[in-house]
C-alpha cells in the first residue's frame, strides 16, 4: 500500500465532507431569507421578530474611515505585509495583518418605518462595501511608514509591498437587513442571530444575497463530489 496516497485520499474525503457541510449552510440561510417576512416596524415596539429590512442608513453622528477618509456609520480595515519567502519554485509572498482595526457609531436604517443598530442589540455580521483596496509599494506612503524594516540605507533601498483594505457604511447608502429584532425601550432594535439563525447587514439587496448564496452552494457543492471522488481514487490506487 502507497502510504501517502491512502493519506492523501482520507485528506480529500475530509475536505469533501466540510465542503459540503458549507454547501449546507448556505442552502439553510437561503431558506430562512424566503421564509422570512418583511418587517413593517412603523408600529409599536413590542415582543421580538425574525424578518427582512430594507433602508437607507441614518446617523446622528459619523466616524470617519482611516484610509478612504470618508464619513461612515461602521468601518473595519486592516494592512496587510507581504514577505518573499523562498521555496522550491522560486519564491512566494507570505502575508501578514500587521494593523486591523473596526469602529461603529449607533445608527438606523429608515424604510417601512426604523430599525437602530446599536450596543442594546449587540452588531449583526457586518457585509460592507469596499471603499480602501490598494497595494502599496512606495517608501513614502504614510499609512505603511510604521511599518518598515527599517530607516537606515538599505531600508530606503528595498522596495516595501503592502496591501491595505478598508470597507465601510456611508449615511445615506441602502442597506439590506435580515435577523431577528426587538422591541427595546419604545425602539426596534437589530440583534445578533441566537443558534442557527442567519443575521446579516449587507450592502447587497435581498436578490443579490439570493444569487450569492445559489451560487456558492453551487459550487461547494461540485467542488465536494469531485473531492470526495479524487480521495476514493486515490485510496483504491494506494492498494494497487
Amino acid at each position: 500500500m502507497n502510504a501517502g496516497q491512502f493519506i492523501t485520499g482520507l485528506v480529500l474525503i475530509v475536505l469533501s465532507a466540510g465542503l459540503y457541510f458549507a454547501s449546507r449552510s448556505r442552502k439553510a440561510h437561503a431558506a430562512q431569507i424566503n421564509q422570512a417576512e418583511a418587517l413593517n416596524l412603523g408600529q409599536a415596539a413590542q415582543g421580538r421578530f425574525y424578518g427582512k429590512f430594507q433602508g437607507s442608513i441614518v446617523a446622528d453622528q459619523q466616524l470617519t474611515t482611516p484610509y478612504s477618509v470618508r464619513p461612515a456609520v461602521a468601518w473595519s480595515a486592516r494592512l496587510e505585509k507581504g514577505t518573499e519567502v523562498p521555496d522550491d519554485d522560486g519564491s512566494t509572498t507570505k502575508w501578514e495583518t500587521v494593523w486591523s482595526q473596526s469602529a461603529s457609531t449607533p445608527f438606523r436604517l429608515k424604510g417601512a418605518g426604523e430599525l437602530w443598530f446599536d450596543e442594546r442589540g449587540g452588531m449583526p455580521q457586518l457585509d460592507a462595501p469596499s471603499t480602501f483596496d490598494q497595494n502599496i509599494h512606495d517608501i513614502t506612503n504614510p499609512i505603511i511608514m510604521p511599518y518598515l524594516p527599517g530607516r537606515g540605507f538599505l531600508g530606503r533601498l528595498s522596495k516595501p509591498d503592502f496591501h491595505a483594505v478598508e470597507t465601510s457604511f456611508a449615511p445615506g447608502g441602502q442597506a439590506f437587513f435580515i435577523g431577528p429584532v426587538e422591541g427595546v425601550n419604545g425602539f426596534w432594535v437589530a440583534h445578533r442571530g441566537e443558534g442557527k439563525e442567519y443575521s446579516v447587514l449587507t450592502w447587497k439587496s435581498e436578490q443579490q444575497v439570493r444569487s450569492r448564496m445559489s451560487h456558492a452552494r453551487t459550487i461547494w457543492l461540485l467542488l465536494s463530489l469531485l473531492a470526495f471522488a479524487a480521495g476514493v481514487l486515490a485510496i483504491l490506487i494506494s492498494f494497487s
